[in-house]
Parts: C-alpha cells; sequence; structure tokens
C-alpha cells in the first residue's frame, strides 16, 4: 500500500460546505463559475460559425491561445495583490476587464479582432481564476477543500448541458454576436452577490514570490513562438527558437527549481498542471471543428460533444472526491490522464468513415478523466503548503495550468494554419492538433506519480524524503 493510499481518511458531509457565513462564500463562488462555464460553452459551441463569418481560420487556435496567455500574465499579478489587500478588490477588476472583453468580442469586425478581445476577456479571467482558488485554501479547512473543489467542477453540468444549445440558437437565429453579449446582466448580478462574500476573507503576510517581469516575458516567449507557428514565413525558424529560448529562461525564473525536469514534489505539481490542461485542451479546442468541417454537422449537432463532455467532466470529478482518501493524488492523476489519452486517440478516429458516437463516446471519457486530474493537483499542492502562503504557491500551478492551455491550443492551431494555408488538408491538421494531446497525456501519466503528498505525523521528512526517492 503507498503512503498517500494509508491516509484514508472520511470526507465531511456536504452540509458542512454550506455552514454559516461559509455557505454564502460557497453560494458565491458556485454563481461565478457557473456564468464563466456558459460562457466558455457558449463560444466554444458558436467558434465555428464565428469563423465561417470572419474568416481566418489560420487564427482559429488563438482565440483559446490569446485567451489564457492573457490570464497567465495576470495569474502573478492577481496572486500577489489577493495576498496583499485581500480578494475583494481583484474580483471587481477583474469582472470589470472580463465585461470589456466580452463587449469588444461583440463587436469585432475580423478575427484578428475578436483575437483581441479575447485577450482582454483573458485578463479578467485569470483574476477570477485566483481569487477563486485562493478563497477556497484560504478560507476552507483542508478536508472540506475537496468537496468545494468538487462542488465547482460540478456547476459545470448546467452550463454544460445548456450552454451548447444557447449558442446554437443563437448562431442559428439573432446571430454568433449577441452570444458574447447575452451573459452581461447576470455577470452583474453576480459581482453585486459576491463581493458581500468576500469581505473579510484574510489576507496574507507573505505575498506571490513570481516575479511579475518574468512572466509577462514568459507570455511574450509563448506568443512569440506560437505566432510564428501560426504564419509560417522565412523568419519563422528564427522566431520559434527566440521564443522557446524566452520561455524557457521565463520558466526557470516562475516554477519551483525543477519543474522543467519533472521533479518530485512541487515542481512536479507544476509540470503536471501544464500537461494536463495542454493535453485536454489540445484535443478540446478542435472537436466541434472537426464534426463540422470533416463531418458536415450543424452547429447544434456538434454542441451535444461538449455537453457530454461537461458532465462526464463533473462526474470525474464526483468520483475523484470520493476516492482521493483511498487512492491519493498520483495514482488519481496517473489514471485521469491516461484516461485523457485514450479519450483523444478515440476522437481522432472521427476523421475515418466510423459511425459519429464514436467521437462522442471518446471525448467523454477523454472528459472523465480531466474531472479527475484538474482537482486533484491543486489539492496536492494545499495538502504540503504553509497557511497563509496558499495563493503564492497556488499561483505557480494556476500559471503552469494557463500556459498549458495556451501551448496545447497553440500547437494544434498552428496544425490547423497549415490546412488553411493548402500544405496539409483540414483533416491532416486535425489529426495533428489531436495528437498533440495524446502525447501531453501520455507524458503526464508519468509525471503523475511525481506529484507531492503530505508525511505522515509519524513519520520525519527525512525518511519521508528517502521513501519518496526515486528508485
Amino acid at each position: 500500500m503507498t503512503t498517500e493510499a494509508a491516509t484514508t481518511a472520511q470526507p465531511p458531509p456536504w452540509r458542512a460546505v454550506f455552514a454559516g457565513a461559509r455557505g454564502r462564500l460557497t453560494g458565491g463562488l458556485l454563481i461565478l463559475e457557473g456564468l464563466v462555464a456558459i460562457e466558455i460553452m457558449v463560444v466554444a459551441t458558436i467558434l465555428p460559425a464565428v469563423q465561417e463569418d470572419l474568416h481566418g481560420l489560420h487564427l482559429y487556435g488563438w482565440n483559446y491561445t490569446a485567451l489564457t496567455l492573457a490570464s497567465l500574465g495576470t495569474v502573478p499579478i492577481a496572486g500577489r495583490l489577493t495576498d496583499r489587500t485581500g480578494p475583494r478588490p481583484i474580483f471587481g477588476v477583474s469582472i470589470g476587464f472580463y465585461v470589456v472583453g466580452l463587449i469588444m468580442a461583440a463587436t469585432a469586425p475580423t478575427m484578428l479582432v475578436l483575437v483581441l478581445a479575447r485577450f482582454v476577456q483573458g485578463i479578467g479571467g485569470g483574476g477570477l481564476y485566483v481569487v477563486s482558488l485562493s478563497t477556497v485554501a484560504k478560507t476552507y479547512p483542508r478536508d472540506i477543500r475537496p468537496r468545494v473543489m468538487a462542488l465547482l467542477a460540478s456547476v459545470w453540468i448546467l452550463p454544460g448541458l445548456l450552454g451548447p444549445p444557447i449558442g446554437a440558437i443563437v448562431a442559428e437565429t439573432i446571430g454568433w454576436r449577441w452570444a458574447f453579449l447575452a451573459p452581461l446582466p447576470a455577470i452583474l448580478v453576480a459581482a453585486v452577490l459576491v463581493m458581500p462574500a468576500l469581505r473579510g476573507v484574510d489576507v496574507s503576510e507573505e505575498e506571490s514570490h513570481l516575479p511579475i517581469a518574468a512572466v509577462l516575458v514568459l507570455m511574450v516567449g509563448a506568443g512569440v513562438m506560437l505566432g510564428a507557428l501560426t504564419d509560417p514565413s522565412v523568419w519563422t525558424a528564427g522566431l520559434v527558437v527566440i521564443g522557446l529560448a524566452a520561455t524557457i529562461l521565463a520558466l526557470r525564473r516562475v516554477t519551483p527549481p525543477g519543474t522543467l525536469v519533472a521533479r518530485r514534489g512541487l515542481p512536479a505539481a507544476s509540470a503536471a498542471a501544464f500537461l494536463a490542461s495542454a493535453a485536454y485542451f489540445g484535443i478540446d479546442g478542435f472537436v466541434t471543428l472537426m464534426l463540422t468541417q470533416v463531418r458536415g454537422l450543424s452547429v447544434g449537432e456538434a454542441g451535444i460533444v461538449l455537453m457530454a463532455a461537461a458532465v462526464m467532466w463533473a462526474a470525474g470529478s464526483w468520483w475523484q472526491s470520493r476516492m482521493i482518501g483511498r487512492l491519493g493524488p498520483r495514482w488519481l492523476t496517473s489514471l485521469g490522464a491516461l484516461a485523457i489519452a485514450v479519450g483523444g486517440s478515440v476522437v481522432a478516429l472521427g476523421l475515418l468513415d466510423v459511425p459519429i458516437v464514436i467521437p462522442y463516446v471518446g471525448w467523454a471519457l477523454g472528459s472523465f478523466g480531466m474531472g479527475i486530474v484538474f482537482p486533484t493537483i491543486p489539492l496536492s499542492v494545499m495538502s504540503v503548503v504553509s497557511e497563509g502562503t496558499e495563493a503564492a504557491e497556488l499561483s505557480s500551478t494556476i500559471l503552469m495550468d494557463y500556459l498549458g492551455v495556451g501551448i496545447g491550443a497553440g500547437l494544434g492551431g498552428a496544425w490547423i494554419a497549415l490546412a488553411d494555408s493548402g500544405s496539409i488538408t483540414l483533416e491532416a491538421g486535425l489529426a495533428g492538433a489531436f495528437g498533440v494531446g495524446v502525447a501531453f497525456a501520455l507524458m503526464l501519466v508519468f509525471v503523475g506519480r511525481r506529484l507531492p503528498v503530505p508525511a505522515p505525523e509519524h513519520v520525519t521528512p527525512q525518511a519521508q524524503d528517502a521513501k519518496e526517492s526515486p528508485v
């Protein structure tokens, strides 16, 4: 039996999450998560229709990459300010950026302007994510945190069921632009409800250790590298080398030492967060494009795959909350990663003349795996960091999560850009995008076995290090 499995504990009752003042905070976080979830699901559904209207297929992946690179640049700033001032003011500023981004997207005349709008929206999204996770870490006891994380994941069920059909109906009737404007009233209402619940959340004496300048260099370096791959030219090779070098140098500054080689403990958690997001979103961002452009389905029919994915993600998180005490974060992460790899491979079969249900089933499996992995990685970090420094330590994990989304979607988008240029077929481009995601998932299978776990009280830190050292 492994060390982490030996520390089995009975999970607390669900009512503990909603007890007293804590219940109002839980409700506010769930409302916020639900609104963001609806918008993400709607945009993922309508993006093929947006591309047909604005063209610019080579920028398709950048709708995800711009959003996440902007969030990546925001994470250290929001993490430091959240530790210093508490989450309330950061929440207000983040909502402002998010709303401005939505309005810009709704009025975008070209795909390039839409990508810029998604960048602005990503600034707000990064701040909201930091506020959510740091509030969970600062406010809830450790035994309740898995329940809260599972709730935040399960709140995607309703948006997952309603978002795709709403997006399809809007796109096919009054136009896709209204899909960006429709959430505005609900977001403003949510802000009014959530702000009071965040009052009184403790600030930290220690601030985020992430160097802001280095993170901005990381954002620009990754952007230059992916931009060069998206628009091949005589400058591509040089720009890729420059962007990659800047990215690696910046990563050495903003992540725990050993992250690039997934050293056991917190460095492996940062690496795992990157691999999980790169694997999942390297596939997820292009499934509806395959279903509409290759298999000839409507936006509404393709959106069903997103509905199934949201339900299975939540199901995976629910199962994870019940099994983490028995299996521990390492086995759960590796198991979830394997499900993503297998599911992505099955999705790719949809490029062939197979029954159309095959890619739907495949991505349901992949999403169940992501539902297991996504809450497990930050929980493994929370289990070993000191109280009062949660936001600082989580910032590295959140940053790598966003970088993974940007790199996964960006590399997949580079394959789609090759198809748009006529160098390869769209089917080959999609196969390349799916292959990128599967490769990252397979790497996560092994990195997951190196996640941090708390040492039992009766075991000394020296003995724990010896027990966990690689053979």
